[in-house]
């Protein structure tokens, strides 16, 4: 996780219960956050866009801003001293980001200190400021914006709105790629109607952020060689025309989502800001806007927010919206669900200590405000665990529950190891390969005509995990392609899980398979069949092999395998030598056997 640190003068002079050090760091670890502890920042600062960069006193200068990219090295008179700074370094809360300034993170402690019971509100008034959205940005369609006037800046507040703006990037913008924010001087933009559309990477020039306004770049030239461009480029070089932000009178306000221009930069004589949010998901874009300008407003009592008018082709919205969102909870299963003894009024008081509204309408539930910039509650348990922390984790008495269980290992488990142990003795290691696979990897390299009844990914990291694998096979066949420059033979086996879909309640169900793969110049489909007569003899049953045609043996080299004991006999799986056009697909150049068994029937389990 990375580490923050807040300065401990900006946050303890906006909270009136007067702590100690010591006590401070208690009351953050009860909150949830992992404090490091107090530590002195030096401060650097970057010439060309004024961005103040923080290090510890055993860390050596920087050497890049994190803003512009400017290269120190290159041009030592770029860096200045800026003095140090008393913090205390937390590392960040994911799941808090309204809580990673000195702003956000007082609004917490006056609640959690009980100063004020109420949920914070925000004034937000109209303004004339709009931005119009181009259809044509399928790729980023959703933007939110608000105006802040009257916030009064110096150095300290630079560096927490900069840094704010960095951790929400990484945060909620899963480093800008669900969303990215852009904060400019209100002055130096021209006229209130915006336009938020798409560019060619060649069709307009600007200054970026950190270069004199004489130095223009086309936006493909910012992507392959401004360090920022370099480190964004990915979210954007897959597209014909990339997101940008123009004022009313086309001056480039950002290349959206890599660097602001030199023309609209903050500087320590800005008072008044104009703020966008750009993203994928129109819900993490208002959260993110919602999270920022609130701690704008938290740092400087005397700022005023003011909403934009946003004109998508086939609606108009109007931002920020600080409305709160509405929860219920019931405050019986609040305390049974915590084991604690919390009364209604109990419930009601820590949720308010956390920031929310209650509304006890006296009946069964209780009715939540959870403010706008709390991204974290989506569901009842998530109010319950914002109860547990009011109520403190280290104030419930840990007790034994009344009744007692013994665990022991699943049948099935001690079955798969006594498998594993009669393979081991064979001379097989076990290996462990992905559950995800491609439908390429489970039926085409191995000949198999493709079947229906598989698990798909709905939205898949990669092309190479696009289903849940329905053989072990392909898995062992890569594993022995991994490692041709070991000495053969080579011999590894599998138990694991296979999925298909089914008619069951949650449409799907796991078999638990035992395959095993051997490589070498001496294999063959007898000496697999011995291994696959041993094993079934460890439980009891007596093999028997049909012929087989699966396209993924050599012909006549495939059978199917069946268990027999007594009048019993049922099917397990298939045997064979993986045909020659299947081993050059994996550069095998020695026969490979394999086989692949049920295991669940195998074991009767």
């Amino acid at each position: 996780m990375p580490v923050i640190g807040i300065p401990v003068d900006l946050l303890l002079e906006r909270v009136k219960t007067q702590v100690g050090r010591d006590q401070l760091v208690e009351h953050l670890q009860h909150l949830g956050c992992d404090v490091e502890g107090y530590a002195t920042m030096r401060r650097f600062a970057c010439g060309p866009c004024g961005n103040l960069m923080e290090i510890t006193e055993t860390e050596n200068p920087p050497v890049l801003c994190d803003r512009c990219g400017a290269d120190f090295k290159a041009a030592p008179d770029g860096l200045t001293a800026a003095g140090e700074k008393d913090v205390v370094r937390m590392e960040l809360l994911a799941v808090r980001p309204d809580m990673f300034d000195p702003g956000g993170l007082a609004r917490v402690l006056r609640n959690y200190f009980k100063e004020n019971l109420d949920s914070p509100s925000y004034p937000c008034q109209a303004s004339d400021y709009r931005v119009a959205v181009s259809a044509d940005l399928g790729q980023r369609p959703y933007i939110s914006c608000a105006v802040v006037r009257n916030l009064k800046l110096d150095d300290d507040k630079i560096r927490v709105i900069m840094k704010l703006q960095e951790n929400l990037h990484w945060a909620l913008g899963r480093d800008r790629k669900r969303a990215s924010i852009g904060v400019y001087d209100l002055e130096s933009l021209q006229g209130s109607h915006f336009r938020y559309s798409s560019v060619g990477p060649d069709e307009l020039e600007f200054a970026p952020l950190g270069y004199a306004a004489e130095q223009r770049w086309t936006p493909q030239r910012v992507l392959a060689e401004h360090p920022k461009g370099v480190a964004y480029a990915r979210l954007l070089q897959h597209l014909p025309r990339y997101p940008i932000l123009l004022d009313e009178q086309n001056q480039v306000m950002a290349l959206i989502p890599v660097i602001n221009s030199e023309s609209t930069k903050v500087s320590k004589a800005s008072t008044n800001f104009f703020i966008d949010v750009t993203g994928l998901e129109e819900r993490i874009v208002d959260k993110t806007l919602n999270t920022i300008v609130t701690s704008m407003l938290e740092l400087d009592p005397g700022a005023r927010l003011e909403s934009v008018t946003i004109e998508y082709p086939d609606r108009v919205k109007v931002t920020p919206d600080l409305a709160p969102q509405q929860a219920t909870l019931n405050p019986d299963t609040a305390a049974s669900r915590l084991g604690i003894p919390l009364d209604r009024a109990g419930v009601v008081e820590c949720l308010r200590r956390m920031g929310h509204g209650v509304a006890d309408s006296g009946g069964g539930l209780l009715d939540v405000a959870v403010p706008a910039y709390r991204n974290d509650i989506l569901h009842e348990v998530d109010l319950i665990e914002d109860v547990a922390i009011a109520y403190g984790y280290h104030n419930i008495v840990p007790t034994l529950v009344p009744t007692l269980t013994v665990g022991y290992e699943q049948p099935l488990e001690v079955k798969a190891q006594a498998a594993r142990a009669g393979l081991t003795g064979l001379g097989y290691l076990e290996v462990l390969t992905l559950i995800l696979s491609n439908e390429e990897a489970q039926y085409d390299f191995l000949g198999r005509p493709r079947q229906q009844n598989h698990v798909v990914i709905q939205h898949p990291i990669s092309q190479d995990q696009t289903m849940v694998r329905v053989s072990l096979l392909p898995g062992l066949l890569d594993t022995l392609s991994a490692n041709t420059d070991h000495e053969l033979p080579q011999r590894i086996f599998e138990v694991g899980n296979t999925s298909t879909l089914d008619d069951s309640e949650t449409g799907a169900s796991e078999h638990r398979h035992l395959a095993a793969a051997a490589l070498g110049p001496k294999v063959d489909f007898g000496s697999m069949r011995a291994v696959a007569e041993a094993l079934l003899r460890e439980f009891g049953w007596r093999l028997e092999t049909r012929p087989s045609t699966d396209p993924a043996f050599l012909g006549g080299r495939g059978a199917e395998v069946w268990a027999v004991r007594g009048t019993t006999r049922i099917q397990l799986g298939l045997l064979g030598e993986i045909h020659p056009q299947w081993l050059d697909h994996y550069g095998l150049s020695h026969p490979a056997a394999v086989f692949e068994l049920d295991f669940a029937r195998l074991s009767g389990v």
